[in-house]
């Protein structure tokens, strides 16, 4: 079982990066993309109709499609997803409508704040299917700062939280 582990934002310091990063360590068989080294341009009919698929949405999905699982962590922006990883929906599913199809996804969420990004994850939660993707396991993590250290989890119940979420990978 190959797993592919990424976040929805783009921020250079981001922590649903480092929390997906730090998830990905709980799963044999995973590697970790970092959205923001595929060079994706804002969605745009014009772009599609005259120049095409970009490129390096091709490549993401070439890579997508030989996976079998996801664990995606999404960041919050005004009680949504973040305008990046729509986008980088939006392409994905104008290049191939079910590319998410026969994978098995784990939603992620942090945040500073107690909420852990929770509306972001109900929306992907409920985004997700559209491109047939099996959403099998959620978490939203709060209080970011207070919880996570050294490039892990620190509170045990939530460690052991995430774990059984991502055993549901396999």
């Amino acid at each position: 079982m190959k797993t592919i582990a990424f976040s929805g934002s783009n921020s250079s310091k981001s922590i649903n990066q480092q929390l997906v990063t730090y998830a990905a360590t709980l799963i044999e068989n995973s590697k970790v993309l970092n959205l923001t080294s595929y060079n994706i341009p804002v969605y745009n009919i014009d772009i599609e109709e005259n120049e095409g698929i970009p490129n390096d949405v091709k490549k993401l999905a070439d890579i997508l499609v030989e996976v079998d699982n996801l664990i995606i962590s999404v960041s919050e922006h005004n009680g949504n997803i973040s305008a990046f990883f729509k986008n980088i929906l939006d392409w994905l599913s104008r290049n191939n409508r079910n590319f998410l199809e026969s994978k098995k996804i784990v939603i992620l969420s942090t945040s500073p704040g107690k909420s852990g990004g929770n509306s972001a994850l109900k929306i992907t939660e409920k985004t997700i299917p559209y491109f047939k993707g099996n959403v099998v396991a959620t978490l939203s993590i709060g209080s970011f700062y207070d919880n996570f250290k050294e490039a892990k989890i620190i509170n045990d119940e939530i460690n052991e939280k995430l774990k059984e979420v991502i055993l549901k990978l396999k």
